[in-house]
């Protein structure tokens, strides 16, 4: 499996420990509501070029991740969560994570998926399109969600990314 696979599977492993003590942005990073992300419980993961569509169905399907690297296998929708912040972390030492902020009730959706996804990994996808999928060790029961990932480029993008304005 590549390296940024397991910077992601680390990454959520603690967010549980990390949700209550998350901070938002820092000063000048702009904190903006970001697109829907859809929950699903991953079946198995292949690395290797992945040439599946982009993902369109709430039913069971495959699906690559945002750099087409790995194919995965995904169960039916858990659920659509839509930040209501997207930020670089400002936390020092953080530069390669980014805080999504939610509201209560989509706190509440990504808690019952998580208790779903219990020990096993928990897509979330963009567009599509798999961003992360950590392995869930602890149900997230609160608001905000710190995603770590490999390069501090790569975090910018993906803020970058979930803050774009939706497709038509």
């Amino acid at each position: 499996m590549n390296s940024r696979f397991y910077v992601h599977f680390a990454a959520l492993a603690t967010v549980a420990v990390l949700l209550a003590g998350c901070s938002g942005s820092a000063d000048g990073d702009k904190s903006v509501a970001g697109n829907p992300l859809q929950l699903r419980v991953v079946g198995s993961m292949v690395d290797g070029t992945c040439t599946a569509p982009t993902l369109k169905s709430d039913g069971p399907a495959s699906a690559c991740n945002t750099a087409g690297t790995t194919k995965y296998e995904l169960g039916k929708s858990l659920g659509t969560i839509t930040p209501t912040s997207v930020a670089l972390s400002a936390d020092q030492g953080s530069t390669h994570s980014i805080v999504l902020e939610f509201n209560a009730a989509d706190t509440s959706r990504l808690s019952t998926a998580s208790g779903t996804a219990m020990n096993k990994n928990l897509a979330i996808l963009l567009d599509g399109r798999v961003l992360s999928a950590p392995l869930v060790n602890a149900q997230i029961t609160s608001s905000p969600l710190t995603l770590a990932f490999s390069t501090a480029a790569e975090a910018k993008q993906t803020v970058t990314a979930l803050s774009a304005s939706g497709t038509p």
